[in-house]
């Protein structure tokens, strides 16, 4: 009988042993969960400002395309087009406004300032008159080529030296002829060779080879 009693007692050490091991395996379970939980959460909320300082950047980005489009665009946007896209360029301004507002760290505070700058330069932009409205650019006119005021009516041989006979485009008396012999000029126009059939004058960069008709 007192064997039996004696069985009975170790039991119970064994089974409380048992149980107080279980509720320390069970509490240290909770305890180590409860730290990993709160870990990843404080590593989350770190994380949150470095994404949305991401994602801010990139709609800045896209900000500083479309104002350079609109600086740089030769094609005037018809008024309707115009319209749309600027209340979608307001719509993302303010959208990230409100992002800065609902929580402000230095790089938020960083993009704020630049798209305070971009802000001022569409202004800029959209107070300047548009393209449809600008004179259009005329290119310069060429300078029409200055025609000799003479022409050509034969060519004389006097001492064995050939001239050039010429009369003003604009008589017809023969009494107004005048000789011109090689290196001489007349209204500009500087007689450079006699050829057959032909004489050539230079005036500037502009030559020219007037026929000589045959008596």
């Amino acid at each position: 009988m007192t064997t039996s009693h004696t069985e009975r007692s170790h039991r119970t050490t064994v089974l409380r042993v048992a149980a107080a091991t279980w509720l320390v395996l069970i509490s240290a379970a909770v305890v180590i969960d409860h730290v990993s939980l709160s870990t990843r959460a404080d590593e989350a909320e770190d994380a949150v400002p470095g994404m949305q300082v991401t994602v801010l950047e990139a709609r800045l980005a896209e900000l500083a395309r479309d104002l350079e489009q609109q600086r740089q665009g030769p094609v005037a946007l018809p008024l309707v087009r115009y319209e749309s896209e600027r209340v979608a360029l307001d719509q993302r301004i303010a959208a990230l406004e409100q992002a800065l507002d609902e929580r402000q760290t230095p790089d938020l505070q960083s993009l704020q300032t630049r798209i305070d700058r971009l802000e001022v330069g569409l202004a800029t932009v959209r107070s300047a008159p548009t393209a449809a409205s600008r004179p259009p650019v005329r290119a310069p006119a060429k300078p029409r080529p200055i025609e000799p005021a003479f022409r050509v009516i034969g060519v004389e041989l006097r001492a064995g030296e050939r001239f050039l006979s010429i009369l003003p485009a604009d008589v017809a008396a023969l009494a107004q002829a005048r000789l011109l012999r090689a290196g001489e000029a007349e209204g500009g126009w500087r007689l450079e060779v006699i050829e057959e059939g032909a004489a050539v004058f230079r005036h500037g960069n502009d030559v020219r080879r007037l026929t000589v008709p045959e008596r």
